[in-house]
């Protein structure tokens, strides 16, 4: 739905090489929990797909083993950038506007080095706040870059206009300010 983007053909390439490597539909296209807005008849009450997936079956999933120690920083983003997305929706059927909730996260997810790149309304993970510490360029950036890619899925298939622009831009802005972060710009 939302404009052709930067983000928007990162995750169009990451799509191509997921019809070669299912393990890539993990960071575009998260599990989501049942909700009024996705489309109607899918899920019934179970975790369900946001969309299409054209090469890979739910068989093709990533191995559902306890994740090693030290790879707990992806599905802590892609978790937390879901529920965001999630509470985005549910707040704009609330009726508010999705821009000004989005902007208050990427506030958060994009402040300035060496400030925690999270939303200060959803608890950090503590493997996070440790792997800050150890080295905060690098994985600030993969927490923009990595949320970046989960809001613009989200985008891509959404329907609503509004709240496919208001992900977009917050993929862009996430983008942006993780490339910017990894070569150690302010």
């Amino acid at each position: 739905m939302a404009t052709v983007s930067r983000t928007a053909l990162t995750v169009e390439f990451i799509e191509l090489l997921a019809r070669y490597d299912p393990r890539w539909w993990e960071i575009i296209e998260p599990d989501l929990p049942p909700h009024p807005v996705h489309a109607a008849g899918i899920g019934h009450g179970v975790g369900h797909r946001l969309g299409f997936r054209s090469a890979a079956g739910d068989g093709e999933r990533l191995n559902p083993q306890p994740i090693p120690p030290g790879s707990t920083l992806l599905p802590a983003v892609r978790d937390m950038s879901v529920a965001v997305a999630e509470a985005t929706i549910a707040a704009s059927l609330a009726g508010q506007k999705p821009a000004d909730i989005v902007q208050e996260v990427g506030d958060d997810i994009c402040p300035e080095p060496p400030k925690m790149p999270w939303p200060k309304k959803w608890p950090v993970p503590v493997q996070l706040r440790q792997q800050l510490a150890d080295d905060p360029q690098r994985v600030s950036s993969a927490v923009q870059a990595s949320a970046a890619l989960v809001f613009q899925s989200y985008a891509h298939r959404i329907t609503d206009e509004a709240l496919s622009t208001a992900f977009a831009g917050l993929a862009d802005r996430l983008l942006e300010r993780a490339l910017k972060t990894a070569n150690g710009t302010p």
